[in-house]
């Protein structure tokens, strides 16, 4: 994984994190709307933790490999 990739994929994932945190806050429970601002703080958290283990399987096989 390119760290430019890396980063602008973290970057979306903190963008989604936050906007639907925020939006979780003024948002009813149960209603159509909380659902899909709900599923969209899932992806990504998920989107998150893809892009840290990539970057932590790439450092860590790097380090192994003897690279830079």
């Amino acid at each position: 994984m390119g760290p430019q990739i890396g980063r602008a994929a973290l970057g979306w994932a903190a963008f989604l994190v936050l906007a639907s945190g925020v939006l979780l806050l003024t948002l009813t429970p149960g209603t159509p709307e909380f659902v899909v601002t709900l599923f969209t703080l899932c992806l990504g958290l998920l989107l998150g933790l893809v892009v840290v283990a990539g970057v932590f399987y790439t450092r860590r096989r790097d380090k192994r490999e003897g690279g830079s």
